[in-house]
């Protein structure tokens, strides 16, 4: 297991990407999934920053962890919490100027990610658990 705990900043986030990256390849993932992997983590953690705290700072903690059959990847903060399903679905197919603003970050990381679960705990803080399963190039895809 690794783990990063840092300020939530956005001169953090190459760092932030950079761990996952490593901590990935440690795990023996396929490096043409780590790309992936890094934009959902980047994705999430640019929402704590900049929803979450409001760009005032705060705590961020990444987890990198293997499971059986892939790895598993935590975010942890403690800023505000929000309800995922409060965040309307894109019209990824509707023209640009018919499309509202937001929510495609998210609808994002649970394309890029095989499960994506949010948990909120006063005391323990905001988590995202994503899960990336491990497979060779051209399964599943």
């Amino acid at each position: 297991m690794a783990i990063l705990r840092m300020c939530a900043d956005p001169s953090q986030l190459k760092v932030i990407r950079d761990f996952v990256a490593k901590a990935s390849r440690d795990l023996e993932m396929d490096d043409w999934i780590i790309p992936d992997v890094q934009l959902a983590v980047d994705e999430i953690c640019s929402n704590v920053i900049t929803h979450g705290y409001g760009g005032q700072g705060g705590q961020i903690e990444v987890i990198v962890e293997p499971i059986p059959d892939g790895v598993q990847i935590i975010v942890r903060d403690w800023g505000l919490a929000f309800d995922p399903q409060d965040v309307p679905v894109p019209r990824v197919d509707a023209p640009l100027e018919l499309r509202s603003l937001g929510g495609l970050g998210l609808f994002l990381v649970r394309k890029l990610m095989d499960d994506v679960r949010f948990e909120f705990d006063g005391e323990r803080g905001n988590s995202v658990t994503m899960v990336k399963r491990f497979q060779r190039e051209g399964e599943g895809q």
